[in-house]
């Protein structure tokens, strides 16, 4: 089945880590809403015949909105395309929004999985990452979350500059301690374009090192994996059955349609992304056009390094799947390669796939880089 992706690009404030596309104008909105509604009509008529069974609110903080107007959205989604009986329907969202709004009127609406951007249980941290919630807040808010949705994830950031293993334990401490059944752990990123990366240029933060990268990574994967959480993807882990079955097809190379600025698409191997421009989305669908560019069809070559670059860095290359797709045995063409990295222990295959091992996950770029 296929998933769908909802990009709100309304923030309250821009994080100085964060490289998404969003506005802190909030006076767009309405309109916007309007035009997400004529872009999901506009499109809807080239996959009336495809089942989806996903539907993700991504942003930007879609929790800016209100539980009506998510439900809003919802229905029109329904209305126009065929939805399988029990999705999996996401809401991204910062737990401040939740301290002056009731978290069941969400559920209420349609949604049966949270995703907080909680980042980090201390406060300093939230500070410096310049986060708009407490660390107690946070605390408060994903209880009252995991006592109305039996799936709740949270995002934690680590890696911090001069963050200690202790600081790191503690905030996957209390995640765990608060009952979630997924965490997404990232590593601090400095993207060219944004606040915290023009720190680093002037010399006003520093980078922590690949190795000291590395053993955090160690850290992170085997506190969470000896309390009970699969290590499903390179930044991602699961209790048993709550892996986010959104993302995996991302990760699965499946069919996803995103809609909102900037949300990309990727559809029986043609990829195009939506303008990340509010201004030029709106205006392109005041005028009933889709408001897509670079529409390209993925080339042999492009699909055969995505299969395995996205396979690789989450549930491993299903040798049945790779022959399907390019008419290949997967263990014969890479037969040196792959026993290479088992002999290094970076790899480990059984019958049916072939996956990095813990090891290998926290090389997995350079991997790929080096073997495929």
């Amino acid at each position: 089945m296929s998933g769908i992706y909802i990009h709100i690009p309304f923030c309250s404030k821009r994080c100085t880590y964060c490289d998404f596309y969003l506005i802190t104008n909030l006076n767009l909105l309405d309109k916007f809403l309007d035009n997400l509604k004529k872009e999901i009509s506009l499109s809807s008529d080239s996959y009336r015949q495809f089942q989806f069974d996903t539907i993700f609110f991504g942003g930007g903080t879609p929790s800016v909105l209100s539980h009506n107007q998510i439900e809003d959205i919802l229905n029109h989604i329904y209305e126009n395309f065929t939805i399988s009986e029990n999705p999996e329907i996401t809401l991204e969202s910062n737990p401040e929004d939740f301290l002056k709004k009731d978290i069941r009127d969400y559920y209420s609406a349609g949604i049966n999985r949270l995703s907080l951007g909680v980042q980090s249980f201390r406060d300093s941290e939230l500070k410096f990452l310049t986060r708009q919630h407490k660390a107690e807040e946070a605390k408060r808010i994903v209880k009252d979350a995991v006592n109305v949705f039996d799936n709740v994830s949270l995002d934690i950031i680590y890696s911090l500059p001069s963050q200690s293993i202790s600081d790191i334990d503690h905030s996957l401490s209390r995640s765990i301690e608060l009952g979630v059944n997924h965490i997404s752990a990232y590593t601090l990123t400095y993207e060219e374009r944004t606040v915290l990366y023009k720190s680093l240029q002037r010399d006003l933060v520093k980078k922590n090192p690949d190795g000291v990268e590395a053993k955090l990574y160690a850290f992170v994967s085997e506190k969470l994996m000896s309390n009970g959480y699969e290590h499903y993807e390179v930044s991602n882990f699961a209790r048993n059955g709550y892996q986010s079955r959104h993302n995996l097809k991302y990760w699965n190379y499946d069919n996803y349609l995103g809609f909102g600025p900037s949300a990309h698409s990727f559809f029986n191997f043609t990829r195009w992304n939506n303008f990340r421009d509010i201004v030029k989305y709106n205006s392109s669908l005041e005028k009933g056009i889709l408001p897509a560019e670079d529409k390209y069809k993925v080339t042999h070559d492009q699909k055969h390094l995505e299969f395995i670059m996205l396979s690789l860095r989450s549930g491993g290359i299903y040798f049945k799947k790779y022959q399907e797709l390019f008419e290949d045995d997967f263990e014969q063409k890479f037969s040196g390669p792959t026993n290479e990295l088992i002999k290094n222990e970076l790899a480990q295959k059984d019958s049916e796939k072939f996956r990095l091992t813990e090891k290998g996950f926290a090389l997995a770029d350079e991997i790929i880089g080096k073997y495929f």
